[in-house]
């Protein structure tokens, strides 16, 4: 009885294993259906809800745009490196910058599949101290800490924190997105308490 047992739990431990180790090899699939544009530093493209699209402007960044996203049949974006860096000190307390600063020129809501944007690295750039995260700019009231940096629309430039992760296995920090703010996204190291 006991061995039938412990054969049981061995074998629903490996199927879970199993099956863990399948879910990167269908995302992987899933991304190598989507329709890919390349360019040098920028890509504009229109895209499409029913066929979705990948996005790669050089020197190891993708975005993912997946099937199903609620964009409609020709929704034209940009995502290109920006020539505007933001300084550590305007995005966040202890911010250490990872990668080029990136724009993706119109604001997104995934809805139920996130988006996915990706930095390709040699190696974890994760301090043990740290917290990897995608800053991400925003329109926000005006405030005597970002008043400095007013934007067109009469708002003033502020940066949410998305987690992000690094992936071992493709040598890339990745964060999934269920919106963007249309504006820049920069990949970076916070200290590990925010």
């Amino acid at each position: 009885m006991h061995t039938r047992s412990t054969t049981r739990s061995f074998t629903t431990a490996f199927t879970i294993a199993f099956a863990c180790a399948l879910v990167p090899l269908a995302l992987a699939a899933q991304d190598a259906t989507l329709p890919t544009y390349r360019g040098q530093g920028s890509v504009t493209q229109a895209i499409d809800t029913d066929q979705g699209a990948v996005l790669d402007i050089g020197s190891g960044i993708t975005m993912t745009f997946p099937k199903g996203l609620p964009v409609g049949h020709s929704r034209l974006l940009t995502l290109s490196k920006s020539s505007k860096k933001p300084s550590a000190a305007q995005v966040h307390a202890g911010f250490v910058a990872i990668g080029p600063t990136l724009e993706l020129n119109v604001p997104l809501n995934a809805g139920g599949t996130p988006l996915t944007l990706e930095l390709t690295t040699k190696s974890d750039p994760q301090k043990r101290s740290g917290k990897l995260v995608l800053a991400m700019e925003i329109g926000t009231l005006c405030t005597a800490e970002n008043k400095a940096y007013k934007l067109k629309n009469g708002l003033c430039s502020g940066w949410d924190l998305v987690s992000a992760r690094y992936d071992e296995a493709g040598k890339r920090v990745v964060a999934e997105l269920q919106s963007t703010g249309g504006m820049r996204m920069i990949f970076g190291v916070v200290p590990g308490d925010e």
